[in-house]
């Protein structure tokens, strides 16, 4: 077991396919063997039986009453036989075992005894077959019941020949197999090795392309065969993984390069600020105007850690998502009650039009979604949307359950998004020229709307109104929620 495991897969499928192909082998050949036997000792008794008859029908009695063989007949070089006559032995006896006549003369010890068993079956079917060994040679005997010769008692032909052309055929095919087997096992072994090798190469493409991927070029993938089977499936299931992979390292270079290009601007004032502050004695009224650029940088810095880990999580993926059932309407209700004070203090009216929704049922409304993000996405359209706007405007939000999709609408009356702009508005840290120094910002909030709604499998979109400003419209489709 040990030796098995330390070997490689190529060489285990070698060798089992050389193990199996050799044991079907030598199965076939003790068939084979077992079979041809059967064959040669039934056409050795016919040629034996047919001999038999021959001296049958060639013996006689003589004037004495001795029975004679006909000397022709001891030799029948005329017939081919699977037996030689040389080492042959022939005898007549009665039905009780005593010996009239043999050729050769010899004791009647060396022929084989009559037994009641052996007589029986004589007496009823005409001849029997039995093995002898003398002088530790294999002779093969047969009983035959002779036609009544001018006696008084039956007679019985026994003829026993050698088995020895017979057993060398035998022993020759055994030591082919012996030879043969062994052979085959190497020439299997070999063949399953090579064809194996082939069968493995595209795997061990894939191991050599595998072992060539680092962190630097995750976007590389290795080959896929083209036929669909258990290797195309090995090979699928890597790159899937290493699609995975690379898209948890572009996650983890645009959070450093997100954070890095963000926090380095406030930092910088904050440095800036404290350095000048420090370089003189300053009057309290000037100590105040600096703790609240302080604390204006530190809010935004607090907001931007913030933004920038909701993308970290959403970029990481599914796993690090809670996902649960949640009414569309409630969670956008909950942040219109949130950014009220916010659209107050810039005299803006908040109009929620829902009347659509109110026709629904709470399943229709409700989807499979993590509630915080989906209160992150509704926050930032509608802090969006106030931000830009000016005072004394309306600011409305306007749910629609129509043709199988479900729609939130955020409309403002700002100054409108140019239509060149409205996809770009959606990219990290983009921001339009003309609203750049009227509003702090980031540049991250409607990436994270973007991430959100794809999260979700929903769709995030801007168009500009008739009138003064934008529309953003978040929408899913109705057969999404059961998910």
């Amino acid at each position: 077991m040990f030796f098995w495991q330390k070997i490689s897969l190529k060489l285990r499928l070698s060798l089992l396919f050389g193990l199996i192909f050799t044991g079907m082998l030598s199965g076939f050949c003790y068939i084979l063997y077992t079979q041809f036997s059967k064959l040669q000792i039934a056409e050795f008794d016919t040629s034996l039986y047919n001999y038999a008859v021959d001296v049958a029908e060639s013996l006689d009695v003589d004037k004495y009453g001795d029975v004679e063989f006909d000397s022709n007949i001891l030799k029948l070089n005329e017939k081919i036989l699977p037996f030689t006559l040389k080492n042959s032995f022939i005898s007549v006896m009665d039905i009780n075992g005593n010996v009239i006549e043999t050729r050769p003369h010899l004791h009647e010890t060396q022929i084989s005894r009559l037994n009641e068993g052996i007589v029986a079956r004589v007496l009823k079917n005409g001849a029997s077959f039995s093995t002898m060994v003398n002088e530790k040679v294999p002779y093969r005997v047969i009983n035959y019941l002779l036609p009544v010769l001018q006696k008084d008692t039956p007679l019985i032909l026994q003829i026993a020949v050698p088995e020895t052309d017979f057993l060398v055929i035998n022993r020759n095919l055994v030591k082919f197999f012996y030879i043969s087997v062994p052979i085959m096992l190497l020439v299997s072994l070999m063949i399953g090795y090579f064809f194996v090798g082939r069968a493995l190469r595209p795997m061990m493409m894939i191991i050599a392309k595998t072992k060539e991927i680092e962190v630097t070029n995750l976007e590389e993938r290795v080959p896929v065969p083209q036929s669909k089977g258990e290797i195309w499936q090995l090979a699928d299931t890597i790159n899937h993984l290493l699609s995975r992979l690379n898209e948890a390292f572009d996650a983890q270079d645009r959070f450093i390069q997100d954070a890095s290009h963000q926090l380095k601007t406030p930092l910088a004032i904050m440095k800036g600020e404290l350095e000048v502050f420090i370089s003189e004695k300053r009057s309290e009224a000037e100590m105040t105007r600096f703790l609240e650029s302080i604390a204006q940088e530190i809010n935004f810095l607090t907001k931007l850690t913030n933004n920038l880990l909701i993308l970290a999580r959403v970029d990481s993926g599914a796993s690090n998502l809670t996902f649960t059932k949640n009414r569309v309407d409630e969670v956008a209700l909950t942040q219109v009650s949130r950014l009220s004070k916010l659209a107050n203090m810039k005299k803006i009216s908040l109009h929620l039009d829902f009347d659509s929704f109110y026709q629904a049922s709470e399943d229709e409304l409700s989807i499979m979604c993590d509630r915080d993000l989906l209160g992150v996405l509704f926050y930032n359209l509608i802090e969006n949307a106030i931000k830009y706007s000016p005072e004394s405007s309306t600011v409305t939000v306007t749910g629609e359950s129509k043709e199988g999709m479900l729609r939130v609408r955020i409309s403002d009356e700002g100054e409108g998004i140019e239509t060149a702009d409205l996809e770009k508005i959606f990219s990290r840290f983009h921001r339009l020229q003309n609203t750049a120094t009227k509003a702090q910002g980031s540049g991250l909030g409607l990436a994270i709307c973007k991430v959100v709604a794809d999260s979700l499998g929903a769709r995030i979109y801007a168009t500009r109104n008739e009138g003064p400003g934008t529309s953003f419209i978040f929408e899913i489709n109705q057969a999404a929620f059961g998910r």
